[in-house]
């Protein structure tokens, strides 16, 4: 049996209204601190300021040439009103980032480290 050395995770931010999304995140981080070399944690956030809360990003990734497929993938989730939670949400998340980081969109991301000393996720 293999294990799992994943040197990045990615994780839902835990401060967040959806029971699903704090679950999520708390698995997460609970599993990645057993393993023996402990992997960065990327949070990233969900509909900020409906979902998620309290999100401060210190890790900004320029998403800009990715938009278009980044809604296609969302409309995919027809279950999910892709379309009204593009426009409400992530279009102007991406923007809102976008701003942010100098670019036209930008995906963000709170780093979690004991250390001062990390590599930056692609883009960033």
């Amino acid at each position: 049996m293999s294990v799992a050395k994943p040197d990045v995770v990615f994780a839902h931010w835990p401060i967040d209204t959806h029971m699903d999304h704090q679950v999520a995140s708390a698995c997460t981080l609970r599993a990645g601190m057993t393993m023996p070399r402990r992997p960065h944690f990327y949070f990233f956030e969900v509909n900020t300021d409906s979902q998620t809360q309290g999100f401060t990003p210190n890790v900004y990734v320029d998403v800009t040439s990715l938009v278009e497929k980044k809604k296609a993938a969302l409309l995919a989730h027809v279950s999910q009103d892709g379309e009204g939670l593009w426009r409400k949400h992530h279009d102007l998340i991406a923007s809102f980032r976008g701003r942010e980081a100098g670019v036209e969109a930008a995906e963000a991301f709170s780093h979690l480290t004991r250390d001062s000393q990390f590599s930056s996720l692609p883009g960033a």
